[in-house]
């Protein structure tokens, strides 16, 4: 016999059987098929049940003659209660949440109907008559005293069951709001790492600058204008969405400026589709991962390197790849200035926002330098 109902505010994936309040039962999610087998085992256990206190009363009766009357009509009778709560959920959605008195007569009712006309089917399909029996007043007194046993086990069931779905739904709530709650974090961690230019940077960047107004103005001027526009495209990102063509638009005011300081050695591209312009993106996306290949990869070197800048579309994902030809991440994390805790910190962010949909990998650029690919789902 099944309790087709929900609390408000308590909706479960697994609805609410009688059996659910057996956790083992809370295993599968709700279907109509499975609906129907655990009637057929709860309709089976009241059969038990009643077949037991039976052969309390006939110590006679083989438990088979005893049994397959009772399974019969717990069937019948069960399957009932199953269909009209299930009807009585569609045709008047709410009406058991509608104050205490209408669902206790809404449960009680119910189980009422269904015993006596599940009375009467299994009646004939066992080849009886139970018309004349069933009238008779200590007969009828009986079978109300059963539908009414039936039904305050279904209300205490369903009880427990509405307070277990509270307490599910409870969890799954806090759940959540942490979730959204390291989410937001995340994005306001990477929101001001974006927003901010590394001091030594700027520093050196204002040095050469400062270097060069007497000896070679023209170039000085150029740096400055580069520098503007660096600063510009970092207030935009702390002011605004985080598209990629943005966080493109910094790393290109980015590299052009370190291409002026570093002359030629350092070459760099870009390769992103037109369509992913518009594409929003985590903050601070591109910047650590250029700033960690000039600074660990290419910087050290004397022969400098190339950096290679790509975003393309893959099914549902962006696949990000930022590629250099300096040091390689090996040598790099053997050194002093690792870069392994800025992507580990990346990596983190990621898994905050993105769960497990986000991936990061790091590997050896072919001939040399490092590699850092990833992938987000497109949102």
């Amino acid at each position: 016999m099944k309790l087709a109902s929900h609390a408000p505010g308590c909706e479960s994936p697994f609805g609410n059987h009688p059996l659910l309040i057996i956790p083992f039962f809370r295993r599968w999610k709700r279907t109509l098929a499975r609906d129907l087998v655990y009637t057929f085992i709860w309709n089976s256990a009241f059969a038990l049940a009643f077949s037991a206190i039976g052969m309390l009363f006939d110590d006679r009766a083989r438990f088979v003659q005893m049994f397959w009357p009772n399974f019969v009509f717990a069937q019948c009778i069960g399957y009932l209660i199953h269909l009209t709560f299930v009807i009585g959920e569609h045709a008047w959605p709410g009406i058991n949440r509608r104050g205490p008195v209408l669902r206790a007569a809404y449960y009680a009712l119910v189980p009422l109907v269904c015993v006596f006309l599940g009375m009467w089917i299994a009646s004939g399909l066992l080849g009886g008559n139970l018309g004349h029996w069933i009238l008779q007043p200590r007969n009828l007194m009986v079978t109300t005293a059963v539908s009414l046993i039936i039904s305050c086990i279904l209300l205490v069931i369903y009880v427990a069951r509405e307070r277990a779905a509270g307490a599910e739904v409870a969890v799954a709530q806090e759940t959540a709001r942490v979730a959204a709650a390291e989410r937001t974090a995340a994005l306001a961690q990477m929101k001001l790492l974006e927003a901010q230019v590394e001091p030594h940077f700027l520093y050196n960047t204002l040095a050469h600058v400062d270097s060069m107004i007497e000896s070679d103005p023209a170039t000085a001027r150029r740096m400055l204008e580069r520098l503007i526009a660096l600063l510009r495209a970092t207030a935009a990102s702390a002011n605004e969405s985080a598209t990629l063509s943005r966080q493109v638009d910094w790393t290109r005011a980015y590299l052009e400026l370190l291409q002026m300081r570093m002359g030629p050695r350092l070459e760099w591209t870009i390769d992103v589709d037109a369509e992913l312009n518009d594409v929003v993106v985590p903050p601070a996306i591109l910047q650590p991962l250029v700033e960690n290949a000039v600074k660990h990869g290419l910087e050290p070197r004397l022969a400098g390197g190339a950096i290679t800048i790509s975003a393309h579309r893959r099914g549902g994902m962006l696949a990000l790849d930022v590629a250099d030809t300096g040091n390689g991440f090996r040598t790099t994390q053997r050194g002093a200035d690792s870069t392994g805790i800025g992507l580990a910190n990346l990596r983190a962010r990621l898994a905050k926002l993105y769960g497990d949909r986000a991936n990061m990998i790091i590997a050896d650029n072919v001939p040399s330098g490092a590699r850092v690919a990833l992938s987000l789902p497109l949102e």
